[in-house]
């Protein structure tokens, strides 16, 4: 039993051991074998491409970056780009150096076959690019089935047009907003002047369809207001003014002024300030000036 019982042990522990191995060399197999697209840029059915310098950027699970130029040239004859009525567009493949698996499909519109032709990329087109199923990887792998990206580019004309329309509201608005912003400007500075605005009632009655008297009554009683607001509002400013007037004049009488600066013995005070002379300074050099070297030789000997 305990002979099974090791036995047990020693097999499970060989299958936990060789188990991660079988299953890494799997994947590792199934890695090396496939060779898929994981992503392109724009996608498959992807709308507003921009017509200037067209191209479609393809990532794949593999490294793309061919290892001769017979391989180069094979893999580019994998790549076929076709407008909707099914002419061909000249393309160039660039592989990128910096990024594993990755690499750009550009329009080469500008090339003499492209002139010859006189191929343009168009806006509101719908363009295919086709992957043969023979495109090779840098470990030898084949793509194995043929692949397409469809897309469709951008209407110029009508982006123009949106962008002209908005380009046409914003510039309503702002002149919308100015005037409004200068019309309420206008009216306080004529509430704070005390002019009264200025109604023709004629072309006001064509407007709102009411009869001129009316409007004459109503524009009189409208100023009658005005000019009791501000007639309130000139009483209260006077009111302030002279309020602070008072305080102005309060503040000047509690100040007491004299004629002049007055010594402090003529309020009777005894205080005297003690004046103490200093000693002159003397010159203790040992060279005095304006003297030869041996008149100082002769004092030092004295």
């Amino acid at each position: 039993m305990k002979r099974i019982g090791a036995l047990v042990c020693l097999m499970v522990m060989v299958v936990s051991v060789l188990a991660p191995v079988s299953f890494a060399a799997n994947e590792t197999n199934s890695q090396k074998e496939g060779f898929a697209i994981v992503e392109s840029i724009p996608h498959d059915m992807d709308e507003g491409v921009s017509v200037e310098n067209l191209s479609v950027k393809i990532y794949f699970n593999k490294d793309v970056m061919p290892t001769s130029d017979k391989i180069e040239a094979a893999n580019a004859d994998q790549f076929k780009l076709k407008s909707a009525d099914g002419k061909n567009i000249p393309i160039k493949v660039y592989y990128s150096e910096d990024e594993e698996g990755l690499l750009m499909v550009a329009s080469n519109i500008h090339s003499k076959d492209a002139r010859q032709a006189n191929s343009v990329i168009k806006g509101d087109t719908k363009y295919t690019l086709t992957i043969g199923k023979n495109l090779q990887a840098a470990d030898g792998t084949k793509l194995g089935a043929k692949e397409t990206i469809t897309f469709k580019t951008l209407d110029q004309q009508k982006s123009t047009r949106v962008y002209m329309i908005l380009m046409i509201v914003m510039m309503v608005g702002m002149v919308f907003f100015t005037t409004k912003s200068a019309k309420k400007v206008a009216e306080k500075e004529a509430k704070e002047s005390g002019k009264s605005q200025t109604v023709n009632p004629y072309k006001e009655a064509k407007r709102t369809g009411k009869s001129v008297e009316e409007i004459v009554a109503k524009d009189q009683q409208r100023k009658a207001k005005e000019a009791e607001a501000y007639a309130k509002k000139k009483a209260k400013e006077a009111e302030i003014m002279a309020a602070l007037e008072e305080e102005e004049e309060e503040a000047e009488s509690s100040n007491k002024r004299v004629s002049g600066p007055r010594p402090i013995s003529a309020t009777g005070s005894e205080y005297k300030v003690k004046v103490v002379k200093t000693q002159p300074k003397q010159n203790t050099s040992t060279n005095p000036k304006n003297q030869s070297g041996k008149k100082k030789n002769s004092k030092g000997k004295k």
